[in-house]
C-alpha cells in the first residue's frame, strides 16, 4: 500500500470514529431526557382515578422526537371514559415539568381493548393536543 492510500484510509477511519462519538453523545443526552419524559407521563397519568395502565414511549432525537402515550382505562362505559380522559389531560397539563411542546396521549382504551373517544373536538382540539394547548384551553398556569 502506498503512503497516499495509508493516509487516506486513516483520514476516513478518523472521520468515522468522530462521527460515532458524536452520535453516541447525542443519543446519551436524549436517553436521559426520554427517560424523564416517560417517567413524567407514567406518574402523572397513573395517578388519575380510573386509569388501569399507561404505555409510554418517548424519543428525543436531533431535530425532534416524539411522545407516544396510550392510556388503558378501568372502565367499559364510554361516558366514564370521556371523564377519565379529561382528567388525564388535566393531570398532564398540571404537571409543571411537562414540556409544553410534548403531545398528550394519543389513544385511550376501554377494558375490552376498544378505543375510547374523549371528544377532543368538543374540548376545542382538532387532533391530539400538545401539553401547552391543553394548558391554554383549561387555563392552567404552571411555574
Amino acid at each position: 500500500m502506498t503512503q497516499y492510500r495509508k493516509t487516506r484510509w486513516g483520514v476516513h477511519l478518523g472521520s468515522f470514529s468522530a462521527l460515532v462519538v458524536l452520535v453516541s453523545g447525542l443519543t446519551g443526552c436524549g436517553g436521559s431526557e426520554a427517560q424523564r419524559c416517560e417517567e413524567l407521563f407514567s406518574s402523572s397519568i397513573g395517578a388519575v382515578a380510573g386509569v388501569e395502565s399507561v404505555e409510554v414511549d418517548c424519543r428525543v432525537q436531533l431535530g425532534g422526537g416524539w411522545e407516544r402515550v396510550s392510556v388503558h382505562l378501568a372502565t367499559s362505559d364510554a361516558d366514564e371514559a370521556r371523564e377519565i380522559g379529561r382528567s388525564v389531560l388535566r393531570a398532564v397539563a398540571e404537571e409543571p415539568e411537562m414540556d409544553p411542546q410534548w403531545s398528550t396521549p394519543q389513544g385511550y382504551y376501554l377494558q375490552d381493548g376498544t378505543e375510547a373517544s374523549i371528544d377532543r373536538r368538543e374540548l376545542g382540539f382538532n387532533g391530539v393536543p400538545t401539553v401547552g394547548e391543553v394548558r391554554e384551553v383549561f387555563d392552567i398556569q404552571v411555574d
